[in-house]
Order: structure tokens, then sequence, then C-alpha cells
């Protein structure tokens, strides 16, 4: 899954993500029906997660092909004004119902089976495995590219390298002997105030690359 993983590790927040990708890709051939409902949990995951991070209210009910579009819509604000966007967006969440129906029918994985009962074709697994990384990918790409943080978003720290490094040279942080990272302990103890910070940073970030 070459491009969700890349914009996988672009974002370290969503690295949790890559023990789905993992188990995706060493299910395809050895059990179809596991990397199908991986493949779902996957997509679920980045889609609540995004939403979560932008203070976007979904219902625990919402449908996967609801939450998908939600999150699709919420990424692409600018699909707008772009007619082939907007279609691709709504074609992708109707694949993803297919993926999501391919799970209810055969997820051998999380419901009890007659052992004659058929299975999933490996070929099935192949093309979900496929669809998911680009669905994946296409998402993490738009969410990465269009991502604004706000103030009532949530914001994670390991994502912040740059601003933290900077801040952690402005406010050095020694006690003692020991130098701690100041930008660290800020977001740990007042995390509101780091949040503060960092949007400052953003708003302001070519006065301090100059």
């Amino acid at each position: 899954m070459d491009w969700t993983r890349e914009y996988i590790a672009k974002m370290p927040s969503f690295g949790a993500f890559e023990a789905h990708v993992l188990m995706i890709e060493e299910s395809i051939e050895t059990n179809a029906s596991l990397c199908i409902e991986t493949c779902k949990s996957l997509i679920e995951g980045i889609c609540k997660t995004i939403l979560t991070n932008k203070n976007i209210i979904y219902k625990q009910s919402e449908s996967f092909q609801g939450l998908v579009r939600k999150t699709v819509d919420t990424i692409t604000p600018s699909c707008y004004n772009n007619e082939k966007i907007c279609e691709l967006s709504r074609r992708i969440a109707a694949v993803t119902q297919t993926i999501a129906e391919f799970r209810n029918d055969c997820g051998f994985a999380s419901h009890g089976k007659d052992i004659k009962e058929p299975r999933i074709d490996r070929s099935l697994s192949l093309l979900t495995y496929k669809i998911t990384d680009v669905l994946g990918g296409f998402i993490l790409h738009y969410y990465i590219k269009y991502n604004k943080p706000q103030r009532n978003g949530r914001i994670h720290y390991e994502d912040c390298q740059m601003f933290n490094e900077y801040f952690d040279y402005a406010n050095p942080l020694v006690i003692g002997l020991l130098s701690l990272s100041a930008s660290e302990a800020l977001y740990q103890q007042d995390y509101h105030a780091y949040r503060e910070e960092y949007l400052y940073y953003l708003e302001t970030k070519d006065e301090f690359d100059t």
C-alpha cells in the first residue's frame, strides 16, 4: 500500500495505522475476509481521526459510505469549484460502501460460519486492497495538502516538528545539567497555550523564515 503508507509517514500521528497496512498486506493471500475487513477498518479509522481533528461531529451509527463522504467533503473544500473532483468524491463514497458490503457478507474474521460455506476469492481481496490504497492515499493527500489547523481543532505534537524545533531553539529549557524540550513541556502542561503558540507560528511563519 505504497500511497497510503507514504502519507502516513508524512503525518506521524497516523502511525498507528501502519499496523492495519501490514495486516492487509499479509492477509491478501492467506485470509481474504480478514484483508477486506481490515481495509474497512483502516479507512474508517482514518476518516474518524480526520473528522475529530477538525472538530467535525459524526454519529457513531454513521454508515461507512456516509462517513467517507463527510470526510471527503470536509477535506476538499475547493472541489465545489471543480465538478470532476466532486464527481470523483461521490464515486469514492460509493466504492467504499461496496467494500463494506463485502465485509458484511463474507467477514469470516468476525462472524462464525460453517466451514463449507463459500469463501471470498483471493482476487477480490486483491482488488479491495488496491481500492483501499487509492482511497486511503487520496484522503490523506487532500487532508495533508489542505489541512489548516483551527482553534477548535485537535493538534498532535508529533505532527508539528518544524514548530517544535523553532520553539525549543527560541526557548531553551535547562534544569541543572539536563536540557529539556520546551515545546513538549508546554504541550503536556498547557495544551491550549501550545495550540495558540503553534497557530501564531503558522500565521507568521514567513517572518520566522526570513
